[in-house]
């Protein structure tokens, strides 16, 4: 039995893309972060540079697994802040016996491909993997906590009781008072949600997001859900959320919470996508994170409140280049003070 490792950083031809596409529909554990439509928004986005790697067994897909380098600035900036990023994954066909095998190749070619392209990687999972804890740990990864939440989206009379009351009474006030919700109809909705998101992590989250250019290129996909928080037809808040199969996604959040008196715009863009999956029959909705157990996160508290189960699936991270990882955790301290 001969595994071939096959990897892509450019459109796929089409036969390949279908057969991709049908992979990972089928693959119980997918997510969007690691389709091809992710993928093709990836390859057309000037921050990102992705890698698709696939495991083909008589050419047929077994394997895949995508990652996305991202950078920040240009220059010294760029060079130091390269690392290969992976939500969930990888994906290994669920009736391949030896599927430990093709889990370690594709991982192998993730390392090989880093070694000249990134400082780190980092897998940030979305399922559970302690079963693969152990190939994890022989390619030389390290393991770290780290929780989210996960909403369970069955029935809306059930997730409105499941929300905490004191966070259910903020939603039913701030829509009394006259916020309303609603989806993204133009590229100035989202030029205008992308102006306040861009303020919140400047001032307050004090990390780099990706370029405006993204977040209009995803808007137009056919798997995006942009959900906007509005007072009199402005702008006040709003949430980008990736679709996959059953499972909506919170990538981006934010809300000017201090705009209008009794208006909590950042409750009612995290509330949009829940209620909008279990109008529609999703199953999940997936909060993307809530940090490190070890460590205090406002964050952590306010997504606690919306009924969701907190889960523990932990990350893996590996060193590609040392020196260059610790001077590029320095740049990030300084980012941070003088941002």
């Amino acid at each position: 039995m001969k595994i071939q490792i096959g990897l892509e950083q450019q459109p796929l031809h089409e036969n390949v893309k279908n057969e991709l596409k049908k992979f990972i529909q089928g693959q119980e554990d997918s997510n969007y972060f690691q389709s091809y439509e992710f993928y093709a928004l990836t390859l057309e986005a000037s921050d990102f540079q992705p890698v698709l790697i696939m495991a083909l067994l008589d050419g047929q897909i077994i394997g895949s697994l995508l990652g996305v380098i991202q950078t920040n600035g240009k220059g010294i900036k760029s060079y130091l802040s390269r690392r290969l990023i992976i939500w969930g994954g990888p994906l290994v066909h669920h009736d391949f016996k030896d599927q430990d095998l093709v889990f370690s190749k594709l991982i192998d070619a993730l390392k090989e491909f880093a070694s000249g392209h990134a400082i780190y990687i980092e897998f940030r999972n979305m399922s559970n993997l302690k079963d693969q804890h152990h190939l994890f740990n022989d390619a030389g990864f390290t393991y770290r906590d780290h929780l989210n939440y996960l909403v369970k989206t069955d029935d809306l009379e059930a997730v409105r009781k499941r929300v905490s009351k004191s966070r259910y009474r903020q939603i039913k006030t701030s829509l009394k008072n006259g916020a309303t919700i609603e989806e993204a109809q133009s590229e100035q909705d989202i030029v205008d949600f992308y102006s306040i998101l861009q303020d919140l992590y400047r001032t307050k989250v004090k990390k780099p997001i990706p370029s405006m250019n993204l977040f209009l290129k995803f808007w137009k996909s056919n798997s995006a859900k942009c959900f906007l928080v509005k007072k009199e037809n402005e702008v006040i808040g709003g949430i980008v959320c990736p679709v996959h199969k059953e499972t909506i996604y919170e990538w981006y959040v934010c809300g000017l919470d201090n705009k209008y008196k009794g208006i909590n715009p950042s409750v009612l863009a995290t509330w949009a996508p829940i209620e909008w999956a279990a109008q529609n029959k999703l199953k999940t909705f997936d909060f993307m994170g809530a940090g490190s157990p070890e460590q205090d996160y406002g964050v952590r508290t306010f997504k606690s409140r919306f009924g969701g189960e907190e889960v523990c699936y932990g990350r893996y991270h590996y060193v590609v280049n040392r020196a260059l990882f610790e001077m590029g955790k320095v740049g990030l301290k300084l980012y941070q003070k003088i941002a």
